[in-house]
C-alpha cells in the first residue's frame, strides 16, 4: 500500500476552480469548486461552494455540497453542512443540523475504484 501524502493545499475564499482536479495529500475548500474532484481527505469550510462530482479518501463537508460523493473511508457532514446529490460511503458521521437531500448508499472501504489513482 502507498504511503499518503502530507502535502496541504487550499483554495482561498476568493478563488474559484473549474474542472477536473486530482489532489494527493489534504484539500481544504474555502472557495468554489465546479468540476470533478479526485482526491485523499478533503475539507470543505464553512462558506464554500462545491458543484462536483468527488471521489476521495475522507471528506468532511462544513459548506455548500451539491453533486455526486464517493468516500471509502468517512464522510462527515458538519453542522453548517449542506449536501444536495447523491452519496456513496463507508462511515457516515452527521452533526445535529448537518443537511442531506439525496440519497445515501453504503459501500464496502475496499472498493478500489474511488479515490486517486
Amino acid at each position: 500500500m502507498k504511503a499518503r501524502d502530507n502535502s496541504i493545499s487550499i483554495v482561498n475564499r476568493d478563488c474559484k476552480i473549474e474542472g477536473i482536479l486530482h489532489f494527493t495529500g489534504h484539500l481544504i475548500v474555502e472557495g468554489i469548486i465546479e468540476g470533478t474532484l479526485l482526491a485523499e481527505t478533503v475539507f470543505t469550510e464553512e462558506n464554500s461552494n462545491v458543484k462536483a462530482q468527488i471521489s476521495a479518501i475522507s471528506l468532511t463537508i462544513a459548506g455548500y455540497f451539491e453533486g455526486d460523493i464517493e468516500v471509502t473511508g468517512t464522510l462527515k457532514l458538519l453542522k453548517t453542512g449542506d449536501v444536495r446529490g447523491h452519496v456513496k460511503c463507508h462511515n457516515l458521521v452527521i452533526d445535529e443540523g448537518g443537511i442531506i437531500n439525496g440519497s445515501v448508499k453504503f459501500i464496502s472501504a475496499e472498493d478500489p475504484q474511488i479515490g486517486p489513482t
